[in-house]
């Protein structure tokens, strides 16, 4: 498969893979940690606000925002810099999937696609949050409800992403078996789409009793 690299050495290649890996990490967990705020929705709208309020009054929102936002640019630049950019080096990597017909290798691709897809709707996404601060259950039913659809994309293409991603890197340093890691990480994405999928139903009632 065809590889760009920011540099010619190895060594910095490797901490490189070591910014990515971390990099990933770190936003598969705020991601599903965001899940778990959002789905605060299915105990009620109160504590849904309570929780709000409190990452605004101790500044986490403001602190945590920004954050996201340079890891995730970190993590975009560094592994998109394996990703063709060339029609004709995109046609090789597609042909090699499929005459190759293994999993790990559609994994990356769509992990590839994914990443790309994340990167144009979660851009989207904050801008909506921001110019509509600050986050409370009664904006957030109503941007659902006008834009479920969107948000429905965002949640299979983030956590399709994350889930795999995490289980890409796992088997590629080799901390665990593939089929385990493989059958903790689709449980895990499992449970997020479906908290995530009742989050939006509950917001989308709400939005439509506004």
């Amino acid at each position: 498969m065809l590889q760009k690299t920011l540099t010619k050495s190895n060594k910095t290649d490797l901490y490189l893979d070591l910014v990515e890996l971390t990099s990933g990490l770190l936003l598969a967990g705020f991601l599903w940690t965001h899940m778990l705020f959002v789905a605060t929705i299915l105990i009620s709208q109160e504590t849904f606000n309570r929780l709000s309020e409190f990452l605004d009054t101790y500044y986490l929102s403001y602190i945590g925002i920004p954050f996201v936002l340079v890891i995730a640019l970190f993590h975009f630049v560094i592994a998109g810099r394996r990703i063709p950019t060339r029609i004709q080096e995109q046609k090789i990597v597609w042909q090699h999937a499929k005459m190759l017909r293994h999993t790990d290798t559609w994994t990356w691709v769509f992990q590839a696609i994914t990443g790309m897809a994340i990167l144009v709707l979660a851009s989207i996404h904050v801008w909506m949050v921001v110019t509509g601060w600050p986050i409370r259950a009664m904006n957030s039913a109503e941007r659902m409800e006008s834009f479920w659809w969107f948000y429905l994309i965002l949640l299979i293409v983030g956590e399709y992403h994350a889930g795999f991603g995490v289980y890409r890197q796992f088997v590629k340093w080799g901390w665990f078996p593939r089929k385990p890691i493989g059958y903790v990480t689709k449980v895990i994405t499992a449970i997020m789409l479906a908290l995530g999928l009742a989050a939006m139903v509950v917001l989308v009632q709400i939005g439509g009793a506004i």
